[in-house]
């Protein structure tokens, strides 16, 4: 029963997010295009020194996320615990089956989205190997 009702409540916080998707997706690209009339963007290399420094937030995320997960995490090992941290922060960013599958259903071939999702992978596995190796070596120079 335990099992049910959480599969009931992960439904529960998944539609309300669904909904809010919905929401924007009919209502928020003309609402920002009236806002944007007449106005100027920068190109987003333009902001590559702020983007860089508060990359910085992806990095402490996932430190206190693997603080917080560690003594279950370490058990698997260094290998599984970050190959299981990346699937658990792609999944969190709806990256891992959902992003993909999305873009497939819309028209994309699947070489495409294979490359293109590939490369989204690759910066949330970097993040999880990093982290849990750094995190496990920090704490080995600590501990003895």
């Amino acid at each position: 029963m335990k099992y049910f009702l959480l599969l009931i409540l992960a439904i529960i916080a998944s539609l309300t997010g669904f909904v809010v998707h919905v929401f924007t997706v009919e209502w928020l690209p003309d609402w920002i295009s009236s806002q944007m009339q007449g106005i100027e963007v920068k190109p987003s290399w333009a902001v590559r020194y702020v983007a860089g420094i508060t990359a910085i937030e992806y990095g402490i995320a996932t430190i206190v996320l693997y603080h917080l997960a560690r003594d279950k995490l370490i058990q698997l090992g260094k290998l599984r615990a970050s190959v299981f941290l990346s699937i658990l922060l792609l999944a969190l960013n709806a990256i891992l089956i959902r992003q993909p599958l999305m873009d497939y259903l819309i028209g994309n071939p699947l070489i495409v989205v294979v490359v293109q999702n590939g490369f989204i992978w690759l910066s949330w596995i970097l993040l999880s190997f990093i982290t849990v190796y750094g995190y496990e070596f920090i704490q080995a120079k600590f501990d003895s």
